[in-house]
């Protein structure tokens, strides 16, 4: 696993303290995307998107078959991370949710990093689901209880749902501080 020393843009911090949290994610359409780099930038924590070797076709037959492999609890081939997440004191996983389950390569992260978690809070993105059960796959793959479960619902994303948008970030913000 390659260790890189500077952080991304837009997580800037200063070179004499090391960001605590690490925020990783997988987004296929960019809702966990946006997730991930507004919490990024509000911690100055480090940020690192999971990037699927499997192709992800768009459209029904691509919807359809995310949403397979997730039930079935395939974990994919990713690219190796290039943070390790035994450097942070905290660590924000965010996972957009397929067929009521976590991604493959979420699931294919968190096995990898399985016993190197210090802390960690765990975030679904969703339609509309049962974070709980995802956090309990979540733990099993990860091997760590989280400091706390936040789920972000399409509602939350509408403008007039601003406010919960808000209170979620900070739910999360506050279980790492």
């Amino acid at each position: 696993m390659k260790e890189k020393s500077a952080a991304k843009p837009g997580t800037s911090h200063p070179k004499a303290s090391k960001p605590k949290t690490l925020i990783v994610y997988y987004s296929r359409t960019s809702r966990t995307k946006r997730v991930a780099e507004d919490l990024a930038k509000r911690l100055g924590a480090d940020i690192e998107a999971i990037v699927d070797k499997q192709p992800r076709s768009k459209g029904f037959f691509g919807y359809m078959n995310c949403g397979r492999q997730a039930s079935f609890r395939v974990a994919s081939a990713i690219q190796d991370p290039s943070r390790n997440p035994a450097n942070y004191e905290k660590v924000v996983v965010l996972t957009p949710v397929w067929s009521w389950k976590m991604t493959p390569p979420v699931r294919t992260w968190l096995r990898l990093m399985k016993g190197k978690l210090r802390a960690a809070v765990f975030v679904t993105v969703s339609g509309n689901t049962e974070p709980e059960k995802i956090a309990a796959e979540m733990a099993d793959e990860s091997g760590i209880q989280p400091l706390a479960v936040v789920s972000f619902v399409q509602a939350d994303f509408a403008p007039e749902n601003r406010e919960t948008h808000e209170g979620k970030l900070s739910k999360i913000i506050d279980a790492v501080k």
